[in-house]
């Protein structure tokens, strides 16, 4: 495989060019990245040619939609290293598939049961389980969170014991960056039988994800995390975990067998997806992932991102009152920080009048926010394969004119 460099790889994404015209730098990625050529070449052919549903039809156009789909389900196993295709469900996103398994493997909890999260998780990964506690009168306990932070892992033990059923832990975390030891977790928690769920939204671009090394239960993730389309997503499960449970949702395309008084489900993984699923956007997520297998090399994109992040941090440091937040050490793609006496939003607000694109706010973090005293939350710069030094020097200088705007203000 001849990878890709990142100067190339940034030549294949169209809207950074019409950001290069209009002198804007985007440095919200975290958010959701900007989209491949591949990518929007499909679209274009797609609809001009090939719609048509899936598993429904026994003309051409239905039969070629449903090879092509079902190959993407392929390609999203050996993207992850699943067993089977079987194992791969296709979902709206990360916060449906945490939902999904909400839902479904509350069926297996009783009351006094608990759940393990953590302090740093996306509202995606603890409204669905407070719902869940709040219907069954589970406990939910939390792994603290340092204020470097990190997890604090002294108290993992306190927290996965006897009566924790369900782990589900985010890999990186969104607003900070922080790296979490996802291995060392997953294993600790099967050591005691607890099923594990991995929320991979934020590390599925920046590392790669290998669900049999891991040995996770469970893991979610989001196409318009990694250059696809908004509105697809994938559950992978083991299939002796997703056998038993009952359907998320009921309709066409989930069944074998319905009369007017009882229905029977298909197999996994098409039980899980009723009605006509984005099919356009699982054909594209999957170009999206077998372009990166083949034509990326993660570490060279990751070394990429680590070098923009740390210069970042350099260029930042010498401003009076800011506050990197996150680990100092290894961290993924984030610079998170605030700036003493200023509001996160007022300061996004001039940066994106400097034509620089961040972030501000709780980040869908508000309980992290809160632990770590910060009410405005933090502005957050997050960076791709697109970014360049450019837009490092561009972030600095409009972090600076905020500063200089609202301390005269």
């Amino acid at each position: 495989m001849t990878a890709c460099s990142p100067e190339k790889l940034r030549n294949l994404f169209p809207q950074i060019h019409h950001f290069d015209k209009l002198g804007e730098s985007y440095l919200d990625s975290a958010s959701t990245t900007l989209k491949l050529q591949c990518v929007l070449d499909f679209l274009q052919d797609y609809y001009s040619k090939d719609v048509s549903n899936v598993h429904r039809g026994d003309h051409h156009l239905s039969l070629e939609a449903t090879r092509q789909y079902e190959e993407a389900r392929n390609t999203v196993a050996q993207f992850l290293n699943a067993k089977s295709s079987e194992e791969i469900v296709f979902t709206r996103g990360t916060t449906e598939g945490i939902n999904f398994l909400a839902l479904t493997l509350g069926d297996l909890l009783k009351e006094g049961d608990e759940i393990c999260l953590t302090e740093m998780e996306h509202h995606s990964n603890l409204i669905p389980w407070q719902r869940l506690a709040k219907q069954k009168n589970l406990k939910i306990r939390f792994i603290p969170v340092t204020p470097e932070g990190q997890l604090d892992l002294s108290q993992l033990k306190n927290c996965l014991n006897e009566k924790t059923k369900i782990f589900s832990v985010i890999h990186i975390s969104n607003a900070l960056g922080t790296i979490n030891p996802i291995e060392s977790l997953i294993k600790e928690a099967k050591s005691k039988g607890i099923l594990t769920i991995v929320d991979a939204a934020q590390s599925v671009s920046v590392t790669e994800i290998d669900v049999q090394k891991l040995d996770c239960d469970f893991l979610v993730f989001s196409g318009h995390k990694i250059f696809s389309p908004s509105g697809i997503g994938v559950l992978y499960g083991k299939k002796e975990k997703l056998l038993p449970l009952p359907p998320y949702h009921t309709g066409g395309g989930m069944i074998t067998r319905v009369s007017l008084d009882s229905s029977e489900w298909a197999d996994c993984p098409q039980k899980f997806e009723a009605g006509t699923p984005f099919i356009e956007g699982a054909i594209a997520l999957a170009k999206t992932l077998d372009f990166i297998k083949n034509s990326v090399n993660l570490n060279e994109i990751r070394a990429h991102e680590k070098t923009l992040l740390q210069e970042a941090e350099a260029e930042l440091a010498d401003i009076p009152g800011l506050r990197i937040l996150g680990p100092s050490g290894e961290k993924a793609n984030i610079l998170s920080f605030v700036i003493d006496g200023l509001h996160s939003s007022d300061m996004s607000f001039i940066m994106t009048k400097e034509k620089v694109a961040v972030r501000a706010g709780h980040h869908c973090c508000m309980p992290l926010m809160e632990k770590l005293n910060l009410p405005s939350g933090t502005v957050r710069a997050s960076f791709s394969v697109y970014n360049r030094k450019q837009d490092v020097k561009a972030l600095k200088r409009s972090v600076l004119k905020a500063v200089n705007l609202l301390r005269t203000a």
